[in-house]
């Protein structure tokens, strides 16, 4: 009788989470997946699926956060193992019937290897601190707010955030 009694408070327990916390959880992902709409959501129901079923696991519900995050980014990494995501460059032609000038490739040029050389800083970090980045400077997430999405201690990600800001420096110094 116990058991049931302890189910349906955890029961009760992830459905308030469902709701309170599906917002935050599908942002977390979305970081994850790099902007892909398509993973995301399949990520997201994975991982709410995968909470429902292990609900019984879960020793204190006042963690249930913290778990189903950490359960997301399992997900995440299981989506990735299973579907390695292709290059997403569209291969498509450039209309030839208004040529552009040559100050407009030649923007358009530096503003891809911008890119590809801030794609190459953020790949040459660890994955929390790839996931520290994208959540703190594309979502604006303050360090504060990662550190619980993350489950790390604040001061844990401070220093990582500036462990992230060095070896940045020094590959961009090579």
């Amino acid at each position: 009788m116990n058991n049931v009694r302890e189910e349906y408070k955890n029961m009760q327990s992830f459905e308030k989470v469902c709701l309170i916390y599906s917002r935050d959880l599908q942002r977390f992902i979305y970081t994850l997946t790099r902007k892909d709409l398509y993973a995301m959501e399949e990520i997201y129901q994975n991982t709410m699926l995968g909470a429902l079923k292990g609900l019984s696991y879960l020793r204190d519900c006042n963690k249930m956060k913290a778990w189903i995050f950490s359960i997301a980014k399992a997900e995440s990494k299981r989506y990735y193992a299973v579907n390695r995501p292709e290059n997403n460059y569209d291969s498509g032609s450039v209309a030839e019937e208004e040529p552009a000038g040559l100050d407009y490739w030649m923007d358009f040029t530096k503003s891809i290897e911008e890119r590809e050389c801030v794609k190459d800083l953020i790949n040459g970090l660890t994955d929390e601190e790839q996931q520290l980045y994208v959540l703190h400077y594309f979502y604006d997430f303050p360090l504060k707010e990662i550190s619980e999405i993350l489950n790390l201690n604040y001061n844990t990600i401070r220093s990582m955030h500036m462990r992230g800001m060095v070896k940045m420096r020094k590959q961009l110094k090579q």
